[in-house]
């Protein structure tokens, strides 16, 4: 016999509180004291319960959405990610619900009790740079509700991955810069939080060490934002010798690195060569056009959709749940006219 979904009033008799009080506490309501909130919502996630449907219905009720979670749509990548998504999701006449966590983990929370709450038949996400606790991810894998992680992923958690091969692509990079004669090649990561940025840094350094180049830690700076981006490098540029190669491991670090070069007034590629992880649209823009690694956005989206979709057909013949899979994208060095 199926197990009876939570409801608000099961966490009310459990905490020996009204209906109203536990409802007003899960929506923040300003009259509930703190402590009430922080009961509340413990219990809450403690009995698996899911605000306004039961888990049995997200398994056997179709609603044809899909639910979509980016930090931010205005990024670069991320366009061309939800092109692809949407690609599938629209060929399989389901329906998009895309959603921004602008890199906050409260709101990638957030975002994912929307998408349980509007029914959604499944979930691909893309991880906020802040998000260091993924209850809310292992959350959807415990009541069965496809799930897959793409770009910015987490290791720990049992869910389909998609990625393009960062380490390869860092390193195949970098190595071009090499053969074009670059010595001193600094790298501009993202934020170390995010696997991403450190297997970008990993290829970075496996391609000096393999060519018997000692890293040098000051040519390695971090960047959050493209202001960030263009402030460090431009204090890496005034170093006596400064950099005469830079792998930027996104379009939003390049973005600053361009505008730093630009100001100093070096020329690329005779000062320093200049490549990345870009998407063409933005790999087109810069004068002299980027040499980059294509970081694959459609075929990510594509891919990643398929996958879900595959889960979404696993659960609606009642069969066990597909094993985790993890599928690499080898990213295409495209030449440009800046290394």
């Amino acid at each position: 016999m199926e197990k009876r979904s939570v409801t608000i009033i099961d966490i009310a008799k459990f905490l020996g509180l009204s209906k109203s009080t536990v409802s007003r506490a899960l929506k923040n309501h300003p009259d509930i004291s703190n402590e009430t909130k922080e009961a509340v919502k413990k219990i809450a996630k403690e009995l698996n319960y899911i605000k306004n449907t039961t888990a049995s219905s997200l398994r056997y009720k179709k609603s044809n959405l899909i639910g979509l979670i980016v930090p931010e749509i205005s990024y670069f990548f991320f366009p061309s990610v939800i092109d692809g998504i949407e690609y599938v999701v629209h060929n399989k006449g389901y329906n998009l619900l895309i959603l921004q966590s602008n890199e906050m983990y409260e709101r990638e929370v957030e975002n994912i009790d929307i998408l349980i709450s509007n029914n959604v038949e499944g979930i691909l996400a893309s991880v906020s740079r802040t998000t260091k606790t993924i209850d809310h991810f292992k959350h959807l894998t415990d009541i069965n509700l496809p799930l897959v992680l793409f770009d910015r992923i987490v290791n720990e958690i049992n869910a389909d991955i998609v990625l393009v091969d960062d380490i390869d692509g860092a390193y195949n990079a970098v190595k071009h810069l090499l053969e074009a004669g670059k010595k001193r090649i600094a790298i501009c990561t993202g934020n170390l939080n995010l696997l991403i940025s450190r297997n970008r840094l990993f290829g970075y350094k496996k391609v000096l060490t393999d060519s018997g180049i000692d890293i040098d830690e000051s040519m390695i700076i971090a960047a959050e934002t493209s202001e960030d981006a263009e402030k460090k490098f431009s204090e890496l540029l005034k170093m006596n010798p400064s950099p005469d190669g830079i792998f930027a491991i996104s379009d939003l670090t390049m973005a600053g690195v361009m505008k730093a070069i630009y100001k100093s007034r070096k020329r690329i590629p005779e000062d320093i060569a200049v490549i990345g992880f870009c998407e063409e649209q933005y790999r087109t823009m810069y004068h002299p056009t980027l040499t980059a690694i294509d970081p694959m956005g459609f075929e990510i989206g594509k891919v990643a959709a398929e996958l879900l979709f595959e889960q979404i057909q696993q659960n609606s013949n009642n069969l066990p749940p597909l094993e985790p899979r993890t599928v690499y994208l080898k990213g295409e060095l495209i030449k440009g006219e800046s290394a």
